[in-house]
């Protein structure tokens, strides 16, 4: 009789206070469970705490912390469930954020991804206070170019943003007979540094090969045409790459291979080529079968103004920040100096004498102002 009685006071409750679904739901016969009394006890005692949690929690503000108001002479006890709430994004960078002791410039970083909606204005400022004082936004489509564009003039007197446009080699099968006037479009844009994202990519072809092959070269003409630097992307299809270049040297203007994790064979071919090498956070990794230590080993390969250093945030954060659970799932461009760090160690100078270089090369490559850098009185650096 008891249990009768519990379980149909938790129906009445469910029907009063949920949504229509219970309602229609309580018009058919429900199936019954029969629990001993004393775990039923338990179920509703756990449900009412619940309850007046719920209610509570509504007037909070939202902090990670706050005591119960309680009744006069009780101890005031802390909420368990705020208490236990996961730092954000943003709170776990700001942990591991360091300034660099040089200017540094981010050459690659996927600003307008979605998961910066939310917090823009505070990911410029994190990069800002660790010396990150210039970005290249990373276009990858017609769509994404287009942001990357309207993003930098938002921000136009606040930060100094640049951008490529281009077409990533996975979204290659989108392009059309519009494409290229597009990108030519975006080009005459005053913050548009290079064309790119573009180059091959036939680790998981989700553009078929062939498609791909046709775009990338259509990228390389337009910007010899238009005396544009180049940023490009390579995974798994050195050859290829390297074939569609050879065809088209000499270039007018620098080409930069991104995010390269490639072989030892492959930086040869690029570096013959005359191609520049932009490191991310990958160098980071001391996985082996990352490749992270063997792309350490090829930095001292690479002469030093051909050498870049970039996030591609939000993705590959650096696997530098221990332990685990103290690193951020977002990578962001306040992180760069990690890259710097571990970059440096590989090559075996010190983080100044590779901050200095790869802003120079950057500024160089891509025409950036030195004086929007605060790197106007920095010429003995090499920086114009």
């Amino acid at each position: 009789h008891k249990s009768v009685t519990i379980l149909a006071n938790i129906i009445m409750h469910a029907h009063m206070q949920t949504l229509n679904c219970f309602h229609h739901a309580s018009h058919r016969l429900p199936v019954v469970y029969r629990y001993p009394a004393s775990k039923l006890e338990i179920l509703r005692d756990k449900a009412q705490m619940a309850t007046s949690l719920s209610k509570s929690n509504r007037d909070l503000p939202n902090t990670t912390s706050q005591r119960s108001k309680g009744t006069a002479g009780s101890v005031a006890v802390e909420n368990p469930l705020h208490e236990r709430r996961r730092p954000s994004q943003g709170q776990l960078t700001q942990a591991v954020v360091f300034p660099s002791p040089v200017p540094i410039v981010d050459i690659g970083v996927n600003l307008v991804d979605y998961s910066f909606r939310s917090d823009l204005r505070d990911v410029l400022q994190r990069a800002y206070d660790a010396n990150v004082r210039a970005l290249v936004v990373t276009g990858t489509c017609v769509h994404t170019s287009t942001a990357a564009a309207q993003l930098c003039d938002a921000q136009r007197d606040s930060y100094p943003l640049f951008f490529t446009a281009g077409v990533h080699p996975h979204n290659a099968k989108k392009c059309n007979d519009t494409t290229l006037g597009e990108l030519r479009r975006l080009a005459a844009h005053p913050r548009c540094v290079a064309i790119g994202e573009c180059g091959l990519d036939f680790n998981r072809n989700f553009s078929p090969p062939d498609v791909q092959e046709k775009w990338f070269e259509a990228q390389v003409l337009l910007a010899k045409e238009l005396r544009r630097p180049l940023f490009m992307h390579c995974r798994d299809a050195g050859k290829q790459f390297a074939n569609i270049l050879s065809r088209h040297m000499p270039l007018p203007a620098a080409a930069v291979v991104h995010c390269f994790t490639g072989s030892r064979q492959e930086l040869d071919s690029f570096l013959q080529l005359g191609l520049y090498i932009g490191i991310t956070g990958w160098i980071c990794d001391d996985r082996p079968e990352r490749g992270g230590p063997e792309l350490a080993s090829l930095l001292c390969s690479i002469p030093r103004d051909r050498l870049m250093i970039e996030t591609d945030a939000p993705y590959l954060a650096p696997r530098s920040i221990k332990p685990s659970r103290a690193r951020p799932g977002r990578n962001e461009p306040a992180l760069l100096p990690h890259v710097l760090m571990a970059a440096a160690a590989a090559i075996g100078i010190t983080p100044e004498e590779l901050g200095k270089s790869t802003t120079a090369t950057a500024c160089r490559v891509f025409g950036l102002p030195g004086d929007t850098l605060g790197l106007q009185h920095h010429h003995e650096d090499g920086v114009e």
